[in-house]
């Protein structure tokens, strides 16, 4: 049965195995812009206290290289940082839906940045969690939140893989959520937002190889459903929409 939108539901290793295999098919080496687009765009905030730690919430940082890459920002200015990462298992797929368990038993602990990168495709409510995120801001402090933009690429197709094949009545009950969806939820509850964007490629030419694994793991981290090739009508409107899409065409 085809579960539009829930690979990391359905099988989290093969969310992880196709992740990784994604990751690898970006034109440009990832860490490198990644981390250039986070230093440029993450808020360095100031503490509570004149001289008092920068208190940092991260939600579902999973391998840590969002938090380096926050934390060696803000240490370049500031002195100290209390740094509290909502992420209780060792495990990077199993991070994302720890964001209701920790809000449910706050302390009250207040903080000058919470982030979110990457990560709200995958909690159970994302408006509930962004608006938890605000609540626990110091006055001044600021909530950072990194999605697919829903105007091109894999965010853009997103939402036209709901359209083609949309199972249930709400597509945020999946992982198929982009910027747009985070706008709406800020302007709903009166946050005033700034956006930055950026775009890289990635090669998607295995996908269209019949015997390729990677194609096929590729292909089911574009759509966030699992084994997209046993499903011919889904794979062939994901490949043809890739390919009428597609920056540069080989062959």
């Amino acid at each position: 049965m085809l579960k539009v939108g829930k690979l990391i539901k359905d099988s989290p290793v093969r969310w992880d195995a196709a992740y990784k295999v994604f990751v690898g098919a970006f034109e440009t080496a990832r860490p490198r812009w990644y981390e250039e687009f986070l230093e440029n765009n993450i808020p360095v905030p100031t503490p509570q206290q004149e001289g008092g730690d920068v208190r940092v919430l991260s939600i579902g940082s999973g391998s840590g290289e969002t938090d380096n890459v926050v934390l060696k920002k803000i240490m370049q200015s500031r002195s100290s940082v209390y740094n509290r990462v909502v992420e209780p298992s060792a495990e990077m797929l199993r991070d994302f839906k720890t964001a209701e368990e920790y809000f449910s038993d706050s302390d009250g602990t207040k903080f000058d940045l919470a982030h979110a990168v990457q990560v709200l495709y995958h909690v159970d409510d994302h408006h509930v969690t962004l608006r938890n995120m605000w609540e626990q801001l110091a006055d001044g402090g600021h909530l950072f939140a990194l999605l697919l933009s829903d105007k091109r690429g894999m965010g853009r197709l997103f939402h036209e893989i709901w359209k083609w094949f949309p199972h249930g009545d709400d597509r945020l009950r999946t992982s198929l959520r982009s910027s747009g969806d985070v706008k709406r939820s800020l302007e709903s509850s009166g946050i005033s937002y700034v956006i930055a964007e950026d775009e890289h490629d990635v090669n998607l030419a295995e996908c269209y190889k019949e015997d390729s694994e990677a194609g096929r793991l590729i292909l089911d981290f574009l759509t966030q459903t699992s084994d997209v090739y046993a499903h011919p009508k889904m794979r062939s409107a994901v490949l043809e929409y890739c390919l009428r899409h597609s920056s540069s065409v080989d062959g």
